[in-house]
Parts: structure tokens; C-alpha cells; sequence
């Protein structure tokens, strides 16, 4: 009995993680997932829906999916990096369940992430048990299915991407590698082959490094990590007395049952690329073979044949050098996508404004801890003095496991700073040497010996050691432990959701009520012939194609819920920019006149525009920052400086434009103020002003209200900022009111109403009711030239849209009022009315 429960011991604990995981992740954010507006799961983020876009064209192809995908990033489609995976692992388990509408595929793919969370407690387990030992490997797999933040953000109950598949299949792959390597030290290598168990670690290591580049494009750094580590392992062979030939086997084994797996997707884009599937991936892992093939030989050849200190570790940085100089010579595209994993640590200009980029330890531009309390809790403040400690053990120690791990650790806290999406990374090496430093507080405090004497009712043993020993070994793990559940706890009721109502119904809307809907249903599940060239607008879309331009968050909404095809997307596509003239979102929204934004709508084929409150507010900044190029640019361009937001006691919300507040009031947040140049954007004009003014875009959809957010009350005060500030100059005030959180704006032709005027002006005006019932005044005033003028109308009283005039347009100048009806049919063939104000 005894014997089994030393060999069994961990697994009730390891059960009680997943078991605990699975509750956390899945019952504490229920509720933000199935809503009631809502047929099915919600699923979380942007991401997320591309994946449930795959994975349903995918059943409906089924075997095969899209690698190609025409669906976005109008008018030249991309090729998808998104791996097979998560897409084939989400589909089986949709066809299994029985799922057919979207609704059914949605919620059986929002548990995946989930699992995957709960089951991360068993590669953790692994790695750290093969480094640090069995009783630290209990402690890191509860710890890790615990670590709050950006690691349980992206395991929670709906967030089905790659993301926790990514540090899965990671953790797998090193665990599973480090298992194979302490299998086989010290035996003969020659019997580990022979021997079918032995040979079957190595493999499977393999197979968890090419299910890790399944899962996400750049797994292949899994390879380069153990090739650092294999690199350090034959330089400093002598100091650590490692097996290297053990080793090299491993090594080299992995690698090709890797390259075996990742075969079948190794060309499935052109070129070579880190993130997309192509011949990249599978040149690393056969260039990582054959170099450690070439260590191991130069190894046995020095041994036989030199008989000179230091001689092999020479030969093997010159060796380096000249294998790495070769392939930035003969192969420049495969060295400049390997450098590329170098440089996102250092993101610049436009894509500093994705959270996910920005770098980690970094808070109001300033150095801050508070990121790391966020992600890792208390984990994080025992782990870097842990790695710093066992950087010491290395060297006391020699045990090369120890430089194994700490490559892993500190190749992942460098990415960590450079990007805060780490964070999901750097979770599992919080856990992990948090645990490694606990598990040895806890063996200096006798605290297993202690329990291990309670197990056998051994008093006299219980007594030596003494009971303060137990209690602190108790409080190190209730320190380690209690914090990092209650953030855990308190987060994951949290971590869920994204798309709201108002975005939801507008697109559901837009689905049904825009031109195309059974061509567009029909195109959605088609497998695409991929383009001969990809930089030219695809040749292959059906007749009557158009786009839809909005900001780049919302590109997989457009596709997987509207069934539109959006001009950007959140693979940062068709964004564009000013600087360098190409068309795109960041210039459309900020133009500063109608006939540029037109001049980029004619070129993408833009028929709609979905601007939400948040674009004209929070998220406007972001639009600068892309379309100028930098950061104080984009700030300088559009922005007066900045505010704070404060209710007082009574429930009024004020502003305050310098730091000091008024005496008793609760500030909500900072707000950026607008100057005159951000009112001439077309952002602004769709949303603050709903379009007046404009020539050819009519609001043809708006959602429910933003009243009561945040950006809703960001939109009330940019409204009232215009009509006492800059009014006057537009020529029309707007109501001071929040909105429509989700506009949707028709690009029309307009129709031309021209003719004779007395005046020095006319002015056009109607009335519009929105389908919220919300009345807004459109205005239009343009100038009289030679005694003639032109208006271009967007709107017409004899619309199919719900948003319509609600009486005739009147039209003035010089005194004379005359009045016009328009209908849909004048409005898209841009026909011309003559109509004289004399």
C-alpha cells in the first residue's frame, strides 16, 4: 500500500486542479456567455470568431478546410495563419456533438478553451516534475490552472483560439523533450533505440513539438529553444559532464518526427513566412536535425583526432558562425523571417496601439510591477528570485536540466517585456519556478517529512521536527496559493464576453437586409482558389461584390456574423495609411474631406461604413496613430490634450481639462480632447454629427443607445465641445445626447439637385428618424457660384431602409424655400434634378 501511494500520491492532487480549473473557467463566467439576446454561446474577442468561421466552413467541406480565405480583407483575401489544429480539433468535436446550425457549433466550441485551461495542469506537471521533482510538479500543476490575468483570459469559457493550444502543445513539447533526454543519459545509445519504449519518448516529443506548430505558425520556436539548449549543452559539455550523444539522438529524433507531422502543411502559402504555413517551419526543423547531426560528428571527429584543450568548442562557434553567415547569404528570406522573431519584441509606430503589444512592464509610460500582480498574482514575486536562485544552482550544481529550464524562463520573460501578450506564456514559468523555490522552502522547513511522518502515525518523528516548522511550510503555501485562487476566482467571472447587443443586432441586420444575402451565404462556405498573386486585387469574386469599411477590430464580426466581407481586419490587414497614401480603414476614418474617404471607397469597393462609439472616442486615437504613422503625430493631429471625467455626489458628470478636480466629486476615467481638425475627420462625421453634411453616405441602421458607458458619456461631452467651440464655423449644432452605439452608413451616389439661386448659399434640411425613434437634423450648405448650385442628397423619403426622412427635404437660398422628395432609385444612379431657388 505504501508503494502505491508514493508512486500514486500526486494524482488526487492533479485531478483536483483540472477538476477546480474546469469549475473556474466554466461556471463563473456562464452568464457573460449565454445571454439571452443571443441564440448559443458568445464568443469572446475578436479572434475567436474568425475560428468559429473556420471551423464552420470547414464541416461544411469537411475534410477540407480554407487556406485561402477571399472572405476578408476586401479586395485581396489573405491567407490564413490560423493553424489546423484548433480548427480540426473544434470541428470533430462539433460533428460529434451533433452540432449543425451556428448557434449549436458556437456553444460546443466555447467549452474547448476550457479543457484546454484544466488540462495545462498536465504538461506543467511533467516539465516540472522532470527538472525539480515530483512534489514541485504538484505544486506548479495547481498553481498554473490558478494564474489570473492574460493566461486565464485566454482559457476561459468561450475564448476558443490557439492561444492556450499555444502553451499547451509548448509545455508538452518541452516536457515530453527533457523526459526523453533523462530517459536515456547514461544508457547506451545504441540500446535506447533498440529498446521500443525508450525510442517512443523522443517521438513523442516530436509529435508535441509538430502539434505545437499546428497550433499556432511560430511553434517552431520550441525547436530553436532546445537548439540553444543543445548548442550550450556541447560548448560547455565539460563543465556539466552532459550525455551528449544521448542527446544528439533525442534531438535529432524529435526533430524529424516534427518535420513528419508538419509535412502535410508545409506549403499551404507561398514564400517562406514565420506565422503562415509554409516551407519555413519545416526548414527549421530539418535545418535544427542536421545541425545537431553535425555537432555530434565534429564531436566524435575532435575525440579521434584532436588532441587540443578548448579545440571542439572552437570548432563549434566557428562552426555557428559560419552555418548562421551562410544563411543570410544563400537563403536571405529565411534569415529575415528568422529575425523577425527577434523584432517583435521591439513593435513601433501603429502597432503600439494593439493592447496586446504594448510593452509589459510599462504603466502611463512608466516602469511598474502592477502588470505583473495582475497576470501572475503572487506567483510572479516568488518566481524571478526563483530563476535567480537556480541561475546560482546551475552553476553550484551542474545539472544541465537547470540550463534547460532557465533558457526556457528567460528567453520567455525578454518576450514578455517586449510584448505583454507573453503574459499567457510567462504564466506557466510563474507557476512553474514558483512552485521549484516553494518546493524547496518547503524541504528545508522538513515539511514532507512531516507529513510523510503524520501518513505512518510516526509521533516521535513529528515531534523532532516540530510543529512551527509545519505551520510556516502551511503559510508558504497559503501565501503562494490563497492570493493567486482569489484573483483567479475573482477574474474568470470576468474574462468572457465581447461582441455586445447593438454590434450583434447590426450585424445580424446587415446580413439580412443588404443587398447580395444569398450570393454572400453561397460564397461564405466556398473553398477559394487561392490567387496567382496576392498583392492584386482576387480575381475570382462573384458579380456584384462590395466591401464594408469599418475599424479593424471588427473585421471577423463583419465576416462570421454579417456575412459581409470586411476592407480590414484584426490580422491588422487593410488598414492603410496617410503617410504613404494606401487606401484603407486609418485613412478613410480620418479624412478631412468627403472626396478623399471617396476617393478610397471607390478603390476598395466600399458600400457600407459600420462606425460604433467607440471608434469616434477611445479607439480614434488608435486610427490616428495608423494613419500618420507615429504616435505624437497622431496625438498632435487631432488632439487638444487631455481631460478627466468626474460624477459628483448628486450623479451630474463634468469635466475637468487641467489634473485638479472640484472638491467632492469621483473621477471615472481620463478622456482625450478633441481639437477642430478631429471634428473634420469622417469618423467624427458619422458619428458625432450622424452624417450631416456628408454627400454620399446615409445612416441606414442605428443601433440601441450608448447611453450609460463610458464611451457613450465620451460621446455626449465631444458633442458638446463642438457646439460650443466649433459650431459656428460648420454652419450646425448637433443634439447633446449619447447615440447609437453601432451606426451603419449606405455609400450612394447621391442624387444631384441643381439649378439657379439668389442667394449666397443653399442649404438643404430635413428631418430623419432612425430606427430607435431618435430624430437628427440633416444639413446640408453649399455655396452659390455664378448664380448656380449643386447639392448631392444621400437620403430619399421612399426608402427600404428604416432609417428614413420624415418629411420633404426644404431646400433655401436667398429667401425663396422650395421642397423635394427623393427616392432610392435617384439616390444609386445619382440622377440629376434641376430645381431653380429664384
Amino acid at each position: 500500500m505504501s508503494q502505491k501511494l508514493e508512486r500514486y500520491w500526486h494524482v488526487p492532487f492533479i485531478l483536483l486542479a483540472i477538476i477546480l480549473a474546469l469549475y473556474i473557467r466554466i461556471v463563473n463566467p456562464w452568464n457573460l456567455v449565454f445571454v439571452p439576446w443571443m441564440e448559443g454561446a458568445r464568443l469572446s474577442g475578436n479572434d475567436p470568431w474568425y475560428y468559429f468561421r473556420l471551423v464552420e466552413s470547414t464541416i461544411h467541406n469537411f475534410p477540407n478546410r480554407i487556406w485561402f480565405d477571399a472572405f476578408t480583407h476586401y479586395p485581396y483575401g489573405t491567407y490564413t495563419h490560423f493553424g489546423p489544429f484548433l480548427t480540426y480539433l473544434s470541428a470533430f468535436a462539433a460533428m460529434i456533438a451533433g452540432a449543425s446550425s451556428s448557434a449549436e457549433i458556437r456553444t460546443v466550441i466555447a467549452f474547448i478553451p476550457a479543457i484546454g485551461g484544466a488540462l495545462l495542469a498536465l504538461p506543467t506537471y511533467l516539465l516540472t516534475k522532470e527538472v525539480f521533482g515530483k512534489k514541485a510538479g504538484v505544486i506548479a500543476s495547481i498553481l498554473v490552472v490558478l494564474i489570473p490575468g492574460q493566461l486565464m483570459a485566454r482559457s476561459v469559457l468561450s475564448f476558443n483560439d490557439h492561444h492556450i493550444w499555444e502553451v499547451f502543445w509548448q509545455i508538452a513539447a518541452l516536457g515530453t523533450f527533457i523526459l526523453a533526454y533523462n530517459r536515456w543519459k547514461s544508457r547506451d545509445y545504441g540500446e535506447n533505440i533498440k529498446d521500443n519504449k525508450q525510442l517512443a519518448y523522443p517521438i513523442l516529443a516530436g509529435i508535441c513539438m509538430g502539434l505545437y506548430i499546428l497550433a499556432w505558425g511560430p511553434g517552431f520556436i520550441s525547436a530553436l529553444l532546445i537548439l540553444v539548449f543543445v548548442f550550450f549543452a556541447f560548448l560547455l559539455k565539460d563543465f556539466f559532464k552532459i550525455d551528449t550523444k544521448s542527446l544528439a539522438f533525442v534531438s535529432v529524433i524529435a526533430f524529424l518526427v516534427a518535420a513528419v507531422i508538419y509535412l502535410p502543411f508545409s506549403f499551404k502559402a507561398p514564400g517562406l513566412s514565420t506565422t503562415r504555413y509554409t516551407a519555413f517551419q519545416l526548414l527549421v526543423l530539418i535545418g535544427s536535425a542536421l545541425i545537431v547531426s553535425l555537432f555530434y560528428f565534429v564531436e566524435k571527429f575532435v575525440e579521434s583526432k584532436i588532441d587540443k584543450r578548448y579545440a571542439f568548442q572552437i570548432i563549434i562557434l566557428l562552426l555557428s558562425a559560419t552555418l548562421t553567415a551562410i544563411a543570410f547569404i544563400i537563403a536571405p528570406d529565411f534569415a529575415r523571417n528568422l529575425q523577425y522573431i527577434f523584432r517583435v519584441v521591439q513593435p513601433k509606430g501603429g502597432a503600439l496601439t494593439i493592447a496586446e503589444v504594448q510593452p509589459f512592464f510599462s504603466l502611463g509610460g512608466k516602469f511598474s510591477l502592477t502588470p505583473a500582480w495582475q497576470n501572475f498574482s503572487v506567483t510572479f514575486f516568488f518566481a524571478i528570485p526563483a530563476m535567480v536562485y537556480y541561475l546560482y544552482r546551475l552553476v553550484k550544481t551542474r545539472d544541465e536540466r537547470l540550463l534547460f529550464i532557465l533558457i526556457w524562463g528567460f528567453a520567455m520573460l525578454v518576450a514578455l517585456a517586449g510584448q505583454n501578450r507573453f503574459a499567457y506564456y510567462f504564466g506557466v514559468v510563474s507557476a512553474v519556478f514558483a512552485a521549484a523555490i516553494a518546493d524547496k522552502i518547503l524541504e528545508k522547513l522538513s515539511f514532507y517529512d512531516y507529513i510523510s511522518a503524520a501518513v505512518k502515525n510516526d509521533e516521535k518523528t513529528m515531534k523532532k521536527i516540530g510543529a512551527s516548522k509545519v505551520i510556516a511550510g502551511a503559510l508558504v503555501l497559503a501565501v503562494l496559493i490563497y492570493p493567486t485562487f482569489s484573483q483567479a476566482n475573482f477574474y474568470s467571472k470576468y474574462s468572457a464576453g465581447g461582441i455586445n447587443k447593438q454590434w450583434y443586432d447590426a450585424l445580424i441586420w446587415m446580413r439580412e437586409n443588404t443587398p447580395g444575402k444569398e450570393m454572400y451565404d453561397k460564397f461564405y462556405y466556398e473553398l477559394y482558389k487561392p490567387p496567382e498573386n496576392p498583392r492584386e486585387r482576387y480575381p475570382y469574386y462573384p458579380e456584384g461584390v462590395y466591401s464594408v469599411m469599418s475599424w479593424w477590430d471588427y473585421g471577423h464580426w463583419i465576416t462570421a456574423i454579417a456575412h459581409r466581407i470586411p476592407v480590414a481586419n484584426p490580422f491588422q490587414q487593410g488598414i492603410g495609411n496617410k503617410y504613404n497614401n494606401v487606401p484603407g480603414a486609418a485613412p478613410f476614418f480620418t479624412a478631412l474631406n468627403e472626396s478623399y474617404a471617396n476617393s478610397i471607397a471607390e478603390k476598395l469597393d466600399v458600400k457600407y461604413v459600420v462606425s460604433d462609439v467607440e471608434m469616434a472616442t477611445g479607439k480614434f486615437y488608435a486610427m490616428a496613430v495608423w494613419a500618420e504613422g507615429t504616435l505624437e503625430k497622431g496625438w498632435r493631429t487631432y488632439y487638444a490634450g487631455t481631460g478627466i471625467i468626474y460624477h459628483d455626489l448628486r450623479g451630474n458628470i463634468g469635466i475637468s481639462l487641467s489634473p485638479r478636480l472640484p472638491p467632492g466629486v469621483t473621477p471615472m476615467g481620463t478622456i482625450s480632447v478633441p481639437n477642430e481638425n478631429y471634428y473634420k475627420t469622417m469618423e467624427a462625421k458619422f458619428h458625432i454629427f450622424d452624417g450631416i453634411g456628408l454627400k454620399h453616405y446615409r445612416m441606414v441602421y442605428e443601433s440601441e443607445s450608448s447611453a450609460g458607458t463610458f464611451p457613450g458619456i465620451q460621446e455626449l461631452f465631444y458633442r458638446k465641445r463642438f457646439n460650443s467651440i466649433y459650431s459656428k464655423s460648420f454652419g450646425f449644432k448637433v443634439n447633446e445626447t449619447s447615440t447609437g452605439y453601432v451606426k451603419v452608413f449606405e455609400y450612394v451616389k447621391g442624387a444631384i439637385v441643381k439649378g439657379k439661386a439668389s442667394g449666397d448659399y443653399v442649404v438643404a434640411k430635413v428631418k430623419i428618424k432612425t430606427n430607435q425613434g431618435r430624430v437628427f437634423e440633416y444639413v446640408q450648405r453649399v455655396k452659390v457660384e455664378n448664380g448656380e448650385y449643386e447639392l448631392v442628397l444621400p437620403y430619399a423619403q421612399e426608402t427600404k431602409y428604416p432609417v428614413k426622412p420624415i418629411e420633404d427635404y426644404r431646400i433655401e437660398s436667398g429667401g425663396v424655400v422650395k421642397t423635394l422628395k427623393l427616392s432610392d432609385e435617384e439616390l444609386e444612379k445619382g440622377e440629376v434634378i434641376q430645381l431653380d431657388l429664384i
